[in-house]
């Protein structure tokens, strides 16, 4: 904010006090600068916390591949590419999953898991339960799973083993971002360069000021 005070001399009183006309000017905002700073920062702070999240994945992995322990994290994201769970999971959305307690898990339930069918060669499946079976002789849950869009259920029931988790939040066509940064090209494009626009902003405003402050210190 800009203030502009002019002094009348002719409106000293009898007193001898001078009066002061103020004049208050508000600097107007520039409204795309203020839009493009704001669209910057939350872009930063959504890559900050993509780049905290896949830090602290590789991390638990690590810390688990080295104690010998090669299962699921706990917390995990897959991308959907079928339409075996339409409408309710959509071609490339993102479901996160959560390991559980195998008897937690119920009929209705989503789960992620890994088929046990030969013929998929081990492709991960996104279903819904639709029975919770107990194998008295094995001692485990086996559960049978089926597509929301699919006619038929699974043709194999899911053991825990194969399980990798149960689906607690969909993320709608985040797959396509996925897409776009595994392209050639596309982490330059959408963050590399997004990120050293931020940066070279911030860097011209810190001089910009240090430029007025040189200025009114010299005056």
């Amino acid at each position: 904010m800009d203030t502009n005070i002019t002094v009348d001399n002719q409106l000293d009183n009898i007193f001898g006090v001078k009066h002061y006309r103020v004049k208050v000017i508000r600097k107007k905002e520039n409204l795309f600068r203020y839009i493009v700073s704001v669209l910057s920062y939350a872009l930063f702070i959504f890559l900050m916390l993509i780049g905290g999240t896949l830090l602290l994945y590789i991390a638990d992995i690590k810390i688990r591949a080295a104690k010998g322990d090669y299962t699921a994290p706990a917390f995990n994201a897959y991308v959907v590419l079928s339409g075996s769970m339409l409408p309710t999971i959509q071609i490339k959305d993102v479901v996160v999953t959560k390991k559980i307690a195998e008897e937690r898990l119920e009929i209705g339930d989503i789960i992620t898991f890994i088929s046990p069918d030969p013929r998929f060669g081990g492709i991960s499946v996104t279903h819904r339960i639709i029975e919770k079976i107990y194998d008295e002789t094995e001692g485990i849950y086996k559960y049978r799973t089926q597509g929301d869009n699919n006619n038929i259920a699974d043709g194999m029931p899911v053991s825990n083993n194969y399980i990798l988790g149960k689906v607690i939040l969909k993320v709608p066509k985040l797959g396509y971002i996925q897409d776009i940064l595994a392209s050639k090209g596309g982490l330059i494009i959408f963050v590399l360069i997004p990120c050293l626009a931020i940066l070279s902003y911030d860097i011209m405003k810190i001089f910009k000021r240090l430029g007025q402050k040189t200025k009114l210190i010299k005056e």
